[in-house]
């Protein structure tokens, strides 16, 4: 952390702004003089290195994405429930307000990225680099997280401020945006990154994983598909971007941005071991480290790591945990490969019992938990009365109401047990999985979805864009003739749940408030592991999050919270 603790004083006046009450911190940081002017550290091409990397360290750490900000996406759905305090944004319960820790702080971190990424855009051009193609790498690195910053924050918090250049004082508050001035910011500044970004395969060996014209291009296309379905139905513009959605993920499939190819084994994209592979688009870099010793921000040895709870199944280690609802448990066994046998898929996505008599599991598909055993080994027990409990319920009734949990998040080749180091499975810091957030199978999907929503069709057809998903080496599922939204809204189930885009699937397909309300008629377990009361999902309020407190009543310009959150 001493290494890189100019960084943090560089953008602590953005995290003020976010939540402001830290003026006299501001004051006291204005008035020492040994506090180095951070207009002036940045001089070097060394020392703006450093301040990328700072970037990159706000975003991953726990109570950004390595925790909070992971969880908020994932639980926010209908795919689980999340017991933990990490959950709390998705289960829409009494618990929430706009005061909870787990929004509030990715919302104030997100705004400190976004600052931090605004000064190095601002003092990048002024420094004299040997290398102009890293000079224009690292500027292109601040505009993609800027813009990611503020993508975060928008798609969850609809009416935010901007922040289009470094904060000059601790008051320099902002008035919200409307939604076009935020989407027309964002999609400029990804545009920049496109621009400016390398290739694939320019960033090597421990830089491995920083983010290149083609996670650029996939957020871009992503952010032109999420405003054509969300603002027809939420705000007032018609106008939809499904050409240029579609464009630029064609521009990935042809290989304009380097190679991409889905992986043979589907579950090589949730394992340390093939991290940042070929399927990877726009990964988080974490790493499991007990000390923390070796703190290098957003790069393959970084420091940063995962905080487990929420993403671990109930288990004799924690019952703070998820579950994944019948619906997909369904979904899964309704899905077959070629011959016969449930969809292997379902093995790399769920932790279920895998001897259901639902189950017809291919050969070499099976459920191994924590060291390897098998689900009937860890999660069968013997009572005091001498009656055998099979499954989640060995941990608690409440989790027995299920039957199963997402797997996904953890690395389940590690050990669950202290193997002499403290690296086990259940350590807060030694889960070191990275998060792929866009993998080339999602980019197929969108731009599958962009041309049957009216894009120009590229390289490939969507049925073939569709079936390369679908007849991946290890899930070889049955292609499809055609393509429809229905093709394109199951085959995103089953190939990405669990990775935090159900719910702005349904956000953007109008679909949000129709789904809860069947779920909770037809499912009387919908939302129920928490520790707090199921609210019920309200539509005209749910949709976004709440703007944090501190913000609302420091922030001059905002009057209000977000609809139904006063």
């Amino acid at each position: 952390m001493k290494k890189y603790s100019k960084l943090f004083g560089a953008a602590l006046v953005m995290s003020c702004l976010a939540l402001t009450s830290c003026d006299s911190v501001f004051d006291d940081l204005a008035k020492n003089p040994n506090q180095q002017d951070v207009t002036s550290f940045y001089t070097t091409q060394e020392n703006v290195n450093k301040g990328i990397l700072g970037i990159y360290s706000y975003i991953t750490t726990p109570r950004a994405m390595g925790a909070s900000g992971i969880r908020l996406l994932v639980n926010r759905g209908d795919e689980e429930s999340d017991n933990t305090d990490y959950g709390v944004p998705g289960q829409y319960c009494a618990t929430l307000n706009a005061s909870w820790y787990t929004i509030v702080q990715p919302y104030s971190l997100f705004y400190t990225a976004a600052s931090q990424a605004c000064q190095m855009i601002e003092s990048i051009p002024q420094v004299e680099f040997t290398n102009t193609e890293l000079k224009n790498a690292y500027l292109g690195e601040a505009y993609f997280w800027r813009a990611f910053a503020h993508w975060y924050l928008f798609i969850n918090f609809r009416n935010i401020p901007l922040v289009k250049e470094f904060p000059k004082t601790a008051k320099d508050y902002k008035p919200q945006a409307t939604p076009e001035e935020a989407w027309e910011f964002i999609i400029s500044d990804l545009k920049k990154a496109k621009e400016l970004l390398p290739k694939k395969g320019y960033w090597k060996g421990e830089n491995l994983g920083r983010v290149t014209s083609a996670s650029a291009t996939a957020m871009l296309g992503m952010s032109y598909l999420y405003r054509s379905g969300i603002e027809p139905k939420y705000g007032t513009s018609t106008t939809t971007y499904y050409k240029e959605a579609a464009e630029c993920f064609d521009e990935i499939i042809r290989g304009d941005h380097g190679t991409f190819s889905l992986v043979d084994n589907y579950e090589d994209n949730f394992r340390v071991a093939t991290e940042n592979n070929d399927e990877s688009v726009f990964e988080f870099q974490f790493k499991g480290d007990v000390v923390n010793t070796q703190f290098n921000p957003g790069l393959t040895n970084s420091g940063c790591w995962r905080d487990p709870r929420g993403t671990q199944p109930p288990s004799l280690i924690s019952e703070n945990a998820n579950v994944a609802h019948q619906w997909l448990y369904d979904t899964f066994v309704a899905s077959k490969d070629v011959n016969g046998y449930t969809d292997p898929r379902m093995f790399g996505t769920l932790i279920f019992d895998d001897h259901a008599p639902e189950i017809n599991a291919k050969p070499g598909n099976e459920v191994r938990v924590f060291d390897g055993k098998t689900f009937d080994e860890y999660y069968t027990k013997t009572d005091k009365d001498g009656n055998t409990i099979h499954g989640f319920g060995i941990v608690s009734a409440r989790a027995g109401n299920y039957k199963s949990a997402c797997r996904k998040g953890l690395d389940w080749t590690l050990p669950g047990k202290n193997p002499g180091d403290n690296m086990w499975i259940g350590y807060l810091r030694a889960n070191g999985l990275n998060y792929p957030f866009i993998r080339y199978a999602d980019v197929l999907l969108m731009y599958a979805e962009s041309v049957i929503c009216g894009g120009n069709q590229g390289k490939l057809t969507p049925v073939e864009a569709v079936n390369k998903v679908r007849q991946r080496k290890s899930v070889n599922c049955p292609p499809v003739a055609s393509v429809d939204m229905n093709v394109i809204e199951n085959e995103r189930i089953l190939e990405l749940a669990g990775e935090g885009h159900r719910f702005y699937d349904l956000l953007r397909w109008g679909k949000l408030a129709k789904r809860f309300r069947e779920l909770e008629q037809s499912d009387p377990y919908f939302k129920q592991y928490t520790n707090s009361t199921y609210l019920g999902f309200q539509e005209n309020k749910n949709e976004w999050l709440p703007i944090p407190v501190d913000e609302v009543e420091g922030n001059p310009y905002i009057t209000e919270n977000n609809p139904g959150w006063n």
